[in-house]
């Protein structure tokens, strides 16, 4: 019997044994599997970091140019400095030789080269072309370069709120870059050099390449020859009116397409003042995108369209001004204290009489009112291809007053971007169409490929063709003949527009002193091609649109209109006549002033409450042409 169980005994255990054996080779084999086929990627990414070593080769950003190829930022190739401590051979001489052409101090060069502990090291970036040609001369082994690039915006600080400007790691921060930043960006690459684990490169390494994919490029809607004539005017304007900050908006009507965009003071985006972040932040906005204001008398042109488009009033329509008007016991004045008296529609606007308006909103009514708010668009987001867009403040409807109703009918207790304002008043003069406005026309591979193409984007027809006849012909008189007529061009009687002037707030109240005055107008008024907004913000003496905005808008569409073929001045246009010399206004009342310019044909603007006029502009003496405007002030 102990002979059988021994037996059987040890064919249990060799049974064991065999199993045990068998479960530990199926748990190699099955462990081999998995690292070498199911986990594999893995494993070759650990191993390929262990011996091959890696410079970025980054991608060339794309290029940025206007409507007609004109480049407006651009990027060129600069290269970054490394050094593989492992391969150098002479530590010292490699430190000089980087220290001195790379205007390094050698003594924390030569520390960094000295680093045998690490693979690679950068010494330095952005490193242009001619000064690697210089290390180059006199080569040593372990100095490396990996290619990057260098952005650079050609006209310094043309467009800089718009355009933007990249980081250090050449990504987008603000405007167009910022918005566009992938499009613009590209895919970076990688030079990957076989190397030992020291980080020394082995002997006949193979190099492998995945090369960088370069960023696509972007034609904006601006128009650069456009662009120059705003500025230069902007900058005349900063010293004429020694405001605060000037702006200008032009666009197309008919398509949403922005042409030029300008407020200044502004930097230079060659030279981008990021030592002072405040200062870099209050430059670099675009406000007449991401800021609002109050828009004044230039609102009273989307107030008339409405009231037309409703059957509330017609061009022909009669108001009567006594000065002000009396809303549910709150007194509200006209901009003329002493009162228009019996006006038409079309004279209301010429003349800017805010009785007119108060009366016109409350015939359209608070809610009528809000719904075209909403379907202008102003109380959302227009969609502008741009970061940082601004809706328009508006009081909520429950807490709206008819005193606060009034005032929105010219221009006040609403608040509104730059950019609602054109993109508003383009509904009213052509034809009713409220357009989506944009800063892209086209986006191209390097080899000029388009990949994307703008088309004009509808967001709903609000006003009749009849309405916006109707507007284009009464603001033509504005300019022509009224409140506007210092933004006319000698030769091209063909603008119409609206003046404004709005008081400032601050900490929810008046700020005393403190005004904008506007000017926004189109051209051609019988088939709009431009509309251009102006905007001076807090200028000294004067600050009526009418006195301070209109003339440089003047100046403006006279350089745009020489620039296209397409408008020629008007034969037999009667010219601008100085005939009248004015004589001294200084120390009439009111009544008196008025009856010597109104006898002249020559309108007026009041500053201030006094009772005596205590200085005039422009002063006596000064050459007038009828319908002139002269500003009277009482102090």
């Amino acid at each position: 019997m102990a002979v059988k169980y021994s037996l059987y005994s040890m064919k249990q255990r060799l049974l064991a044994l065999f199993v045990l054996v068998t479960f530990f080779a199926c748990g190699i084999t099955f462990r081999i599997f998995y690292l070498q086929v199911l986990n594999s990627l893995s494993y070759i990414e650990k191993g390929m970091t262990q011996w091959l070593r890696d410079l970025p080769l980054v991608a060339s950003r794309g290029t940025i140019t206007d409507r007609n190829g004109v480049v407006l930022a651009s990027s060129h190739t600069t290269y970054d400095v490394y050094v593989r401590p492992a391969d150098i051979e002479n530590v010292e001489t490699v430190a000089k030789i980087l220290s001195e052409n790379l205007n390094l101090d050698y003594e924390k060069t030569y520390e960094k080269v000295s680093k045998k502990n690490q693979s690679e090291i950068k010494i330095a970036t952005g490193i242009e072309k001619k000064d690697v040609q210089k290390i180059l001369q006199n080569y040593q082994k372990g100095i490396m370069f990996a290619s990057n690039t260098k952005r650079d915006y050609v006209y310094d600080e043309m467009l800089c709120q718009v355009l933007g400007f990249v980081g250090g790691d050449n990504v987008g921060q603000t405007g167009i870059e910022s918005f566009y930043n992938t499009y613009l960006a590209g895919t970076n690459g990688v030079s990957l050099v076989e190397s030992d684990l020291k980080g020394s490169s082995l002997e006949n390494a193979v190099t492998y390449y995945e090369d960088a994919i370069n960023g696509l490029n972007l034609t904006l809607t601006i128009d650069f020859k456009i662009q120059k004539i705003v500025e230069e005017r902007l900058k005349r304007a900063m010293n004429e009116t020694g405001a605060k900050s000037v702006s200008c908006m032009v666009a197309s009507p008919k398509t949403g397409e922005i042409l030029s965009v300008c407020t200044l003071p502004s930097y230079n985006l060659n030279d981008i003042p990021r030592e002072d972040m405040s200062a870099l932040n209050r430059l670099s906005r675009a406000s007449t995108i991401v800021d609002t204001l109050e828009p004044g008398s230039t609102f009273k042109a989307i107030v008339a369209a409405i009231a037309i488009e409703e059957g509330l009033a017609g061009k022909g329509s009669y108001f009567y001004c006594g000065g002000f008007r009396l809303i549910n016991g709150v007194k509200i004045n006209c901009s003329r204290r002493s009162g228009h008296g019996s006006q038409s529609l079309e004279q209301g606007l010429m003349n800017s009489c805010n009785c007119v308006f108060m009366d016109l909103i409350q015939r359209i009514g608070l809610k009528k009112f809000y719904d075209y708010l909403n379907r202008l668009g102003f109380s959302g987001s227009l969609g502008i291809d741009f970061p940082g867009e601004v809706a328009a403040v508006l009081m909520p409807q429950s807490l709206v007053t008819a005193p606060d109703l009034a005032r929105m009918g010219f221009g006040q207790t609403i608040a509104l971007s730059p950019l609602h304002m054109v993109t508003g008043f383009s509904s009213v003069i052509n034809g009713g169409v409220v357009y989506q406005p944009n800063f892209i026309k086209q986006i191209k591979t390097e080899t000029g490929k388009v990949v994307y193409s703008r088309t004009a984007t509808i967001h709903e027809n609000i006003f009749s063709e009849n309405t916006s006849r109707l507007m284009r012909e009464m603001l033509f008189s504005v300019v022509f003949k009224g409140g506007g007529r210092y933004a006319a061009v000698e030769g091209y009687p063909i603008i119409g527009g609206k003046t404004g002037t709005a008081q400032k707030y601050e900490n929810n109240a008046i700020a005393q002193g403190k005004y904008i005055a506007s000017f926004i107008g189109f051209a051609p008024y019988d088939d709009p091609k431009y509309v251009v907004y102006v905007i001076v913000d807090e200028p000294q003496g004067a600050y009526y649109g009418g006195v301070v905005a209109a003339p440089i808008a003047s100046d403006i569409f006279k350089g745009v209109f020489e620039g296209d073929s397409e408008i020629n001045k008007k034969d037999g246009v009667q010219e601008r006549v100085e005939n009248i010399e004015l004589d001294t206004l200084i120390g009439m009342t009111l009544t008196q002033s008025a009856g010597y310019l109104q006898g002249k044909g020559i309108q007026y603007l009041v500053q201030g409450d006094g009772d005596y006029v205590t200085s005039q502009v422009p002063a006596p003496g000064a050459m007038l042409a009828e319908g002139d405007i002269v500003l009277l002030k009482f102090e």
